[in-house]
C-alpha cells in the first residue's frame, strides 16, 4: 500500500506540474514524424519539381548559391532522395542567421528560400528540442524525458486490470461521464504506456548523451571517439571540391549514397558526411563519416553495419526514438501516441478536480455536522 500510494503521488503531481510541458513535447514530436510530408503539402513549388533526365552535382548546385548570394557561408547540402525532391542548402546571413535554399536539382534553378527557423522541421523542431529557450530549454525536455517515464511507470502500477485484463482494457460507454473520463485515462494509459517509455528514454538519453557517451563507451569496451577530429592545414593547398569529396566517401563505404553534407567553414574544420545503404534496415542504414578538407582523409567513420557496441547503442536511440523502423505503419502509430498525453493530460485533470470536489464536499458535510453538534449542545446547556 505504501508504494501504491507513492506511486499515485507521482503520478498525480507530475501529471499535474509537467502536464502542459509533457504534452507540448508530445505532441511537436508527432507532427515531426510527418514533418516532411507536411511540407510538402504546404510548400510544394519550394520543394516538388518534375522528374527529368539526369541531376545537377551537390557542388554545381552550392555553386548556385555562393555565386547568387557572396556574403552567404554555406552550411549544408541536403541530397533529395525522390526523383521529384529538390537540394536543400543551408547558409548563414550576417546576421549568423541560418537561411534554407530550394535547388531544382536538374536545372539548377533556385526555387526559394526562408529562414530555417521559419520551416516545419525548425519551428516545430526548435519547439519539440528546446522549448524555445535555448539550451535551458533542452535540459528541461530532457528531465520531462525522465518524469513522463515516472508517470508511465506509476501509470502501470496503479492500473487494476492486471487480474482482470478485459475489465481493466474496458471503456464503459453507457455509464455517466465521470466513468467514461476515468476509463479514457486508464485504458489510453496503458495501451500506450510502452511506446511513450521508450520515447522518454531516448529522448532523455540523446538530450544527456554528451553526459552518457564516455560512460557507455567505456562500459561497453569501445574504441572511444576522438575528442575533436581536425584537418591538417596545408599552406597553398584548397579545400577538396564537394563531389570529389563525395568520390571518397562513397568509395570508402561500397552501396552507401551520400544524403547530407556538412560544410567546414574554418580551415581545422572536416566534412561531416552522412550516408546511407539503401537496402539495409533501419538499424544498419545510416552511417556518419569525418574527412580532411584538403586531402579526404577519412578521421572518423561511423558504421553501423560494423559499429563497436556503444555506436550501435547511439544509433539505436535515434531509430527508436524517430520512429524509423517498422515503415509507414510504426510511424503512423508514433504519430497517433503522441497525442496520447493530451488525453490523458485532459483526463487526468478532470480526475484530480472531481476528487477536489469531493473532498470539499466531504469537508463541508463534516463542517456543517459539527456545527449542528455544537448548537445540539449549546441548546441541551441552555435548557
Amino acid at each position: 500500500m505504501k508504494i501504491r500510494t507513492l506511486a499515485l503521488t507521482l503520478h498525480r503531481y507530475i501529471g499535474i506540474f509537467a502536464g502542459v510541458l509533457l504534452v507540448i513535447i508530445s505532441v511537436t514530436g508527432s507532427l515531426l514524424v510527418f514533418d516532411d510530408e507536411i511540407d510538402h503539402l504546404l510548400n510544394p513549388h519550394l520543394l516538388e519539381v518534375v522528374p527529368q533526365a539526369e541531376l545537377i552535382s551537390p557542388q554545381a548546385a552550392a555553386l548556385t548559391v555562393a555565386k547568387a548570394f557572396p556574403d552567404l557561408k554555406l552550411h549544408s547540402i541536403a541530397i533529395p532522395q525522390a526523383r521529384d525532391g529538390v537540394y536543400k542548402l543551408i547558409a548563414i546571413n550576417s546576421k549568423d542567421k541560418p537561411i534554407e535554399y530550394y535547388i531544382n536539382p536538374y536545372n539548377g534553378d533556385i526555387l526559394g528560400s526562408r529562414p530555417w527557423a521559419q520551416t516545419v522541421t525548425g519551428l516545430i523542431g526548435e519547439l519539440h528540442v528546446h522549448l524555445f529557450a535555448g539550451e535551458l530549454g533542452g535540459t528541461i525536455v530532457g528531465m520531462c524525458g525522465i518524469l513522463l517515464f515516472v508517470v508511465g511507470i506509476t501509470g502501470v502500477l496503479l492500473w487494476n486490470g492486471w487480474r482482470r485484463l478485459a475489465w481493466g482494457l474496458q471503456i464503459r460507454w453507457r455509464s455517466p461521464g465521470k466513468i467514461i473520463n476515468y476509463d479514457l485515462h486508464k485504458v489510453g494509459g496503458i495501451l500506450s504506456v510502452v511506446v511513450l517509455c521508450v520515447l522518454a528514454l531516448t529522448g532523455t538519453a540523446i538530450v544527456f548523451w554528451s553526459q552518457l557517451e564516455g560512460p557507455v563507451y567505456w562500459l561497453t569496451g569501445s574504441r572511444p571517439k576522438p575528442a575533436e577530429v581536425v584537418s591538417q592545414v596545408v599552406a597553398g593547398v584548397p579545400t577538396m571540391g564537394i563531389n570529389a569529396i563525395v568520390q571518397k566517401a562513397e568509395a570508402a563505404l561500397p552501396g552507401a549514397k551520400t544524403f547530407m553534407i556538412y560544410l567546414p567553414k574554418q580551415p581545422q574544420e572536416v566534412f561531416y558526411m552522412w550516408m546511407r545503404f539503401p537496402q539495409a534496415n533501419a538499424f544498419q542504414r545510416d552511417a556518419y563519416m569525418q574527412l580532411d578538407r584538403y586531402t579526404g582523409k577519412i578521421l572518423w567513420l561511423d558504421n553501423p553495419q560494423t559499429a563497436p557496441l556503444a555506436a550501435s547503442i547511439e544509433n539505436t536511440q535515434y531509430v527508436l526514438h524517430f520512429g524509423q523502423y517498422g515503415g509507414l505503419l510504426t510511424r503512423i502509430l508514433y504519430f497517433v501516441i503522441g497525442f496520447i498525453p493530451v488525453i490523458l493530460f485532459v483526463t487526468g485533470i478532470i480526475i484530480w478536480q472531481q476528487r477536489q470536489w469531493a473532498l470539499a464536499r466531504r469537508t463541508e458535510a463534516i463542517r456543517i455536522r459539527q456545527l449542528g453538534m455544537t448548537r445540539q449542545i449549546e441548546d441541551a446547556t441552555k435548557q
